[in-house]
């Protein structure tokens, strides 16, 4: 069952819709831009800083207070502070990321870009020149429906092939669109 649309169409309406929303993301980004690279150098230095503080005051202060001033009290009261402080740094720290957010977007963006300009240039003008019409809207229609059966979310694992798709994309599919269900579920409801 074909459509009225064209393969080449509906591909290069979603190029167009991936470039603008990246327009967007970028617009919608570039207030934070100066914060967080402002932020990433003190960040680490603070990380490095207490790392070692707390790593030396382990090794040469505690084991004084416990041994030779009979502290155990104190060390132990200490030493459950620096490991919550330890948790909660540990935490921040995977949380710091978005650091490298500003560089892993523009890298990103350019690949994303390089990607749909190789594609227009070299894979339309084929499909174009050598698909007659009614197979690329043949083609547009199957699209169409593997878009509505596909993974919601990147698997860099998973298989690039059509059969590898056709045998884990459903599963993944279901899992992305469980988990996008519940993400949604907890916005609304939170």
């Amino acid at each position: 069952m074909a459509s009225d649309e064209d393969i080449v169409t509906v591909l290069t309406e979603q190029h167009d819709q991936a470039r603008a929303l990246l327009t967007e993301l970028n617009d919608a980004f570039a207030p934070l831009q100066d914060l967080f690279e402002a932020a990433a150098g003190p960040f680490a230095e603070l990380v490095r800083l207490l790392a070692v503080h707390e790593t030396a005051e382990e090794e040469v202060v505690y084991p004084v207070l416990k041994s030779q001033l009979q502290a155990s009290d104190v060390a132990n009261s200490r030493l459950a502070e620096e490991h919550e402080a330890k948790r909660l740094l540990s935490k921040l720290e995977g949380m710091a990321a978005l650091f490298d957010f500003p560089a892993a977007l523009a890298e990103f963006e350019q690949v994303t870009l390089d990607h749909a300009e190789h594609e227009e240039q070299q894979v339309f003008p084929l499909l174009r020149e050598r698909i007659d019409a009614d197979q690329r809207r043949e083609m547009a229609a199957t699209f169409r429906a593997a878009e509505a059966v596909a993974p919601t979310h990147p698997h860099p694992h998973a298989p690039d092939s059509a059969v590898g798709n056709f045998l884990v994309g459903p599963v993944l599919a279901t899992i992305d669109r469980v988990r996008d269900a519940i993400r949604e579920h907890s916005r609304n409801s939170g």
